[in-house]
């Protein structure tokens, strides 16, 4: 199936139910927001006990590092404890919680969210020195362990007198001195600027929650019409009728057939009459294709287009004996051809002069074909050619008027039959 096809089949035959998915992620996005409610962002500023970052990548992964300690469950836990706040550590830690550098600057920016505007600033001073204390016990531990160990082993040598012992002493002591001095050139962690009460409630995401609602809603439209497609095909498509039927494509009516206007009359009959000489049958009969359709309607103004190419006034008959020349008759060249519409109960293959042209939406289900298929197999008549119609949707009332005008129609067909002449 070409890409053509398929977006016609999907798109073009489903693309209500599209929309209809499409309005309802739209609609999904304010939903989620006043279920959430306002909410309160408050942001406290703080840096670690890190060099200085050198580029974005480097800030990034500092913001990183911070972002796993303050989103820890138990770090969250240990906050929430220090000021008394009863809030769900795990609920704070996975959605109220964010850190984010503040461009190379290895400044870092904790935001807290709450629906309390006082309770997210106190959350996030707690939460910014709970940070800062995990971090220190992570980097600092190491340094108080090494100088722990180092004076343990200054307390053993004791007060000897020993060159060894002097030279062991006087080497402890500078790597105790080396690893303090170390220590004092590395940033002081603390928080810079604490958090206060915000004044306004945050503001809701509405352009990105509704982009994604829409894009969510397409894909999902469009899965679902895909997969309707994939159980109930649809052929869609003048070329893909004609191939299917493996029979000419004779024109489109924009409408109903029962509405075909003077100028879609006129063509047709035309191309009704090349393709039965092309055929060599003497008349055709209309055969729907798909839904049931008004071909009365089509059949009459075609015998009257077909009529007034004869020249006399008069309704055609069939014949074997071509017409008068177009310059005797004040018309076009070629014989005049019979046309009606099919009916299997008077249907007859005796002589073999008649052939079909089957009428179909421009859009058709496969599971017509079966019907078409089987009256075909049993008419036994050549297909001569295909006219296909756009369907459109009318009112309840517009309706009853089409099929009052139809039944006149009809009516004025077969009384314009009985006044012909023998």
């Amino acid at each position: 199936m070409e890409l053509e096809e398929a977006f016609r089949r999907i798109v073009g035959q489903h693309w209500r139910l599209i929309v209809c998915f499409v309005v309802f992620g739209l609609a999904v996005a304010p939903f989620i927001h006043l279920r959430a409610g306002t909410s309160y962002t408050a942001s406290a500023r703080l840096v670690l006990d890190t060099p200085d970052p050198k580029s974005r990548t480097e800030a990034g992964a500092i913001a990183d590092t911070a972002q796993a300690i303050a989103t820890s469950p138990a770090q969250v836990q240990a906050a929430l404890s220090r000021i008394s706040v009863q809030r769900d550590p795990i609920n704070v830690a996975k959605h109220d919680v964010t850190v984010r550098p503040l461009g190379t600057s290895g400044v870092l920016q904790l935001s807290v969210s709450d629906r309390n505007a006082q309770a997210a600033a106190v959350i996030a001073n707690s939460l910014a020195a709970q940070v800062i204390r995990a971090r220190l016990d992570v980097s600092s531990g190491g340094l108080q362990s090494a100088l722990a160990t180092i004076g343990k082993q200054i307390d053993d040598l004791g007060g000897g007198t020993s060159s060894f012992d002097v030279q062991q002493r006087a080497a402890l002591e500078a790597e105790r001195a080396n690893l303090l001095s170390n220590a004092a050139f590395r940033p002081k962690p603390t928080v810079i600027s604490p958090a206060t009460v915000p004044r306004h409630a945050a503001s809701l995401r509405w352009l990105p929650d509704l982009t994604l609602g829409a894009i969510l809603g397409l894909i999902l439209g469009v899965g679902i019409a895909g997969l309707l497609e994939l159980i109930r095909p649809t052929l869609v498509g003048d070329d893909v009728l004609a191939r299917e039927f493996d029979t000419p494509l004779l024109g489109r009516l924009h409408g109903d057939p029962s509405n075909a206007s003077t100028v879609e009359s006129l063509w047709l009959s035309e191309r009704i009459r090349f393709a039965v000489e092309a055929a060599g049958v003497k008349s055709v009969r209309l055969l729907s294709a798909g839904p049931p359709a008004d071909l009365e309607s089509l059949a009459m103004s075609l015998t009257v287009r077909a009529r007034s190419d004869s020249g006399n006034g008069q309704p055609i008959e069939a014949t074997d004996e071509p017409t008068a020349p177009a310059e005797a008759r004040g018309g076009r060249p070629g014989r005049a051809v019979g046309i009606d519409v099919f009916d299997l109960r008077t249907w007859s293959t005796n002589g073999g002069g008649t052939g079909l042209v089957l009428v179909s939406p421009i859009a058709l289900k496969k599971n017509h074909l079966v019907d078409v298929n089987r009256v075909l197999g049993v008419s036994r008549a050549p297909v001569v050619g295909l006219i296909t119609y756009e369907r459109r949707d009318r009112a309840p009332g517009q309706r009853q008027l089409d099929e009052i005008v139809s039944q006149a129609k009809t009516w004025s067909r077969r009384h314009l039959k009985s006044r012909s002449p023998e």
